[in-house]
């Protein structure tokens, strides 16, 4: 990178000034610090690069009598609603779900204690951190303000909390030594820790255990000899640990919530934490019921482990899917029990709000009618409220190809492949019905990116070039695109700088000799968008070359 130039760049971009300067600053201490740094503290300021750049019904009964008629009415149709909003079922037996599993997996076959090591920290050492304790710091990248996601790294501005080879290390953020390590293994089941939140005195840790056992299968016979089959029987959970850091040299697990499944993504709002895991039923005859029915676990209550029962699970109408998704929500300063839901039919994509979860999942069609059925949750003190479901037309690239705004949601989506693709862009009350939208955007191509910045939203489709749409979101009922930018290669991630800068991430491309196009080396480009009309590319940066990737441009 041409640091002159980049400076050039950045002096361009009418940002606070303290910004701009801790930004380059940041960027010129990573080139001398990464030269000489261990493994350990390496990937954590690979993790951090990213971050540095941006571093900036239930229904209501009510009694009917004496009301104006046009007031009883209003409640009827509440109540009406109400029983909508909750209106997705679930299984009546046992006999039922395997009746499911059957044709769903049928069809699919046939397409094809915590142990604490390493160096403390001096008394010294202790007492610079203390001293930093009110200097800023950056955090890590979450798409919606105040909805915070886990990453492989945190910080509290006095302690940096990392991710890496089964274990987590707290490090003194002063003198970037090992505080404490730690490492998770209780009744013979070792913890892997994949992400972590850190919360005021507790970390969240989010990952999975794992637990095999040897059982005897099912009978084969054959007109000599009757064959016993003995396979390894496994199980998964997906875990969220709150462990108390309020010493740091001396952390203590104090909450476990585990749920059957591999950990898929979790959010934390305020001091709730929702979990989300996938379960996959490889499903044959014979099969136990123990090994179809989930299993639930939380410390806090009286009983530690629990089986889903069938009429506790729900089930997505139409479904193709053999898996569960289960969400567990609770808070992490109470002992309250963790609030389960368990449903049918794992979801492809999760976006969440600081009110409302959403989860979308695609059914897809032979060539294009792909359809992708919307489920709006309510989140209210680690509850997790069903609200209401709708519909749109295509699938969608990514969490970020969803937003919610002023109660709307706003969703980006792809329908169909190759020449025939097309790209819409529906808005939805909060209700999930469509109240406006924009659909036929680049016919041919596909959405590499999708941001939405309050009223506006940033597009990215591509097939051999890179358009970049602004699109006005200011009227939900009549979206309309404003401008469109069009460059080579494309940005697989954007990002906003500031009210008027777009960064995009991504890779630029070279054409094959078959006339097809294939990645040449990744990306980083600065976009002018204060113009809507007129977005431009102020600059761009090549990264590394062929097959160089970045987990901002694979999310």
């Amino acid at each position: 990178m041409n640091k002159d130039n980049y400076k050039k760049a950045i002096d361009q971009i009418h940002a606070k000034e303290e910004l701009k300067e801790k930004t380059f600053e940041k960027i010129k201490q990573e080139n001398v610090k990464t030269k000489n740094r261990i493994i350990p503290i390496r990937r954590f300021l690979a993790a951090c690069a990213v971050v540095m750049i941006v571093f900036s019904m239930t229904a209501i009964y009510l009694d009917n009598n004496n009301q104006p008629e046009h007031k009883v009415k209003q409640i009827n149709e509440e109540i009406n609603i109400a029983k909508v909003k909750n209106d997705l079922p679930r299984f009546e037996s046992i006999e039922q779900l395997r009746e499911v599993l059957e044709e769903n997996y049928r069809n699919d076959y046939l397409l094809e204690d915590i142990t604490i090591t390493g160096a403390t920290a001096s008394k010294a050492e202790t007492e610079i951190a203390a001293e930093n304790s009110t200097v800023s710091y950056s955090r890590t990248n979450t798409q919606v303000e105040n909805v915070d996601e886990a990453d492989i790294v945190k910080t509290d501005g006095m302690y940096i909390y990392y991710v890496t080879n089964n274990k987590v290390y707290i490090i003194n953020a002063a003198g970037l030594n090992i505080v404490s390590e730690i490492e998770i293994e209780q009744n013979d089941e070792k913890f892997y820790p994949q992400e972590l939140y850190v919360n005021e005195d507790k970390l969240i840790l989010l990952g999975n255990t794992s637990a095999t056992q040897t059982v005897k299968s099912r009978v084969y016979s054959t007109e000599e000899a009757v064959q016993d089959s003995v396979r390894v029987k496994s199980r998964n959970m997906a875990n969220a640990i709150v462990v108390d850091i309020s010493n740091k040299e001396k952390p203590k697990e104090i909450r476990r919530v585990g749920i059957d499944g591999n950990y898929k993504d979790s959010r934390m709002i305020d001091n709730n934490i929702y979990i989300i895991s996938s379960k996959y039923i490889y499903y044959y005859d014979d099969m136990e019921d123990d090994e179809i029915l989930p299993i639930l676990r939380d410390s806090a209550s009286s009983q530690e482990e629990k089986t889903v029962e069938c009429t506790d699970i729900a089930y997505f109408k139409g479904t193709e899917n053999y898996s569960y998704m289960i969400v567990a929500g609770f808070n992490i300063n109470d002992k309250e029990e963790a609030n389960f839901e368990t449903f049918f039919g794992a979801s492809d994509t999760i976006y969440s709000s600081e009110k409302n979860l959403y989860i979308a999942k695609t059914t897809y069609g032979a060539k294009s009618n792909n359809t992708t059925t919307l489920y709006k949750f309510n989140l209210d003190e680690s509850q997790i409220l069903l609200q209401c479901k709708g519909e749109v037309k295509g699938d969608l690239n990514n969490q970020f190809s969803m937003d919610e705004y002023n109660g709307n949601l706003r969703i980006a989506t792809t329908d169909g492949w190759d020449d025939d693709s097309e790209n819409q862009l529906y808005i939805l009350d909060e209700n999930l019905k469509e109240i406006g939208k924009i659909e036929n955007l680049a016919k041919g191509e596909k959405i590499y990116s999708v941001r939405f910045v309050g009223k506006i939203g940033y597009i990215v489709t591509f097939k051999q070039i890179d358009p970049l749409f602004v699109v006005d979101l200011s009227d939900p009922t009549s979206p309309e695109v404003k401008g469109e930018l069009k460059i080579p290669g494309y940005s697989s991630y954007l990002h906003p700088y500031d009210e008027n800068h777009i960064i995009g991430i991504g890779y630029n491309t070279k054409t094959t000799l078959s006339g097809g196009v294939t990645n040449k080396n990744m990306k980083m480009s600065m976009f002018d968008v204060s113009d809507l009309e007129n977005p431009k590319e102020m600059f761009g940066i090549d990264i590394g070359e062929s097959y160089t990737y970045s987990e901002s441009i694979i999310l």
